[in-house]
Order: structure tokens, then C-alpha cells, then sequence
């Protein structure tokens, strides 16, 4: 019988070895941190599925790993995107945006495992979520209170 170990190791490692087997086509299960993928992706409970990026995954919506110039990574939904940058906001972020080059890109989400549970990239919640991250400042707020106070 075998035991799963977890070790604590910084992100910079994480991500380093995440970019180098993404890269090589494999795909990697990641445990989310925070909360600002919520109700997608609830922090230190949900895992996520990551990709090698292709033509289509730099799209308005889709899910990117991405290296912040500040060198901190983040796992949030593209809103916008030109030939050089592109602009992300986490689903429960109501305000906040990052931006970041196209080239520190280092995955795509394409599934959420929740227990037993997997959401995957095209599904009905997947579309779901999506859509309530293009709703205004003052739905998404009123959303994201009354599934905080449903979910505790």
C-alpha cells in the first residue's frame, strides 16, 4: 500500500518543473491557491488540469497560467487579448486585471477536479462560470456574495 506524500516547495520551483512537462506535452494536476477563480476553483480543495497552449487557447474566456512581470504566477479567465498582451481578471476578482506578455503564457485550464467531480473545458458549468464572468461589476458582486454565504 502506497502513501501519498505532500511537500511545500515555492512557486518559482512549482511552476519551473509545471512549464517544463507542460511544454513536452504532458499534462499536469495542480492544487488551486486563493480564491480569486471562485466558484470555478475553490482554493487548497480543487485541482486543476493544465495544457500546452495552442492557436486557439489565447482566446477571451479561456483559463491561461500565466508568469507575472512582478514573477508571481496566476491562474485567471483572458478578457482581452492583442498581438502582444494579454489582460486577465480572476472570476471573483470584481475589479482587479493583470496584464502580462504573450510569451510568459505557460499553460491553459482545461478541467477542474472537484472530489469525484470534474468540470471540463466546454462543459455546461464550464459555460456557466464563464458567462457570469462577463456579467457588470454589480451582478457579479451580488452573484459571487450570495454563492459565498450558500457555500460555507
Amino acid at each position: 500500500m502506497s502513501s501519498i506524500r505532500r511537500a511545500t516547495v515555492s512557486n518559482s520551483v512549482l511552476f519551473h518543473e509545471v512549464a517544463e512537462m507542460v511544454a513536452s506535452g504532458h499534462r499536469v494536476e495542480i492544487v488551486g491557491k486563493g480564491n480569486s477563480m471562485f466558484p470555478l476553483i475553490r482554493g487548497d480543495i480543487d485541482k486543476i488540469v493544465l495544457r500546452k497552449t495552442d492557436d486557439r487557447s489565447i482566446a477571451k474566456g479561456n483559463l491561461l497560467l500565466v508568469k507575472l512581470p512582478n514573477d508571481n504566477y496566476v491562474l485567471h479567465r483572458a478578457k482581452r487579448y492583442d498581438t502582444h498582451t494579454v489582460t486577465l481578471q480572476g472570476d471573483a476578482n470584481l475589479r482587479g486585471v493583470e496584464t502580462c506578455r504573450r510569451k510568459d503564457i505557460i499553460a491553459e485550464a482545461v478541467e477542474v477536479i472537484r472530489g469525484e467531480k470534474r468540470v471540463t473545458k466546454g462543459s455546461f458549468a464550464w459555460k456557466l462560470f464563464h458567462r457570469l464572468s462577463l456579467q457588470p461589476y454589480w451582478i457579479r458582486r451580488v452573484v459571487l456574495a450570495v454563492w459565498r454565504r450558500v457555500c460555507r
